[in-house]
């Protein structure tokens, strides 16, 4: 049976998944049907993306390092 930290993995890659394809597909786009942003918007949008992105990969890092997957510490 899985335990709850497995749906929040499961979770996290979802996102992480869909978090490339965003960037892969964003190039794509033509400018013109992107709506207008205030400077601080972005600003406010990369700080939030970031830290949304540092806090799934060290989960991510966690989960990989406590369910035996990198033998380091054996």
């Amino acid at each position: 049976m899985m335990e709850s930290i497995d749906y929040i993995f499961i979770f996290c890659c979802i996102l992480g998944v869909l978090a490339i394809l965003v960037s892969i597909i964003h190039p794509l786009i033509p400018k013109d049907m992107l709506m207008e942003s205030k400077e601080i918007n972005i600003k406010r949008g990369k700080i939030i993306g970031s830290v949304i992105g540092i806090v799934i990969g060290i989960f991510i890092f966690y989960y990989i390092t406590v369910n035996g997957y990198f033998d380091f510490f054996n």
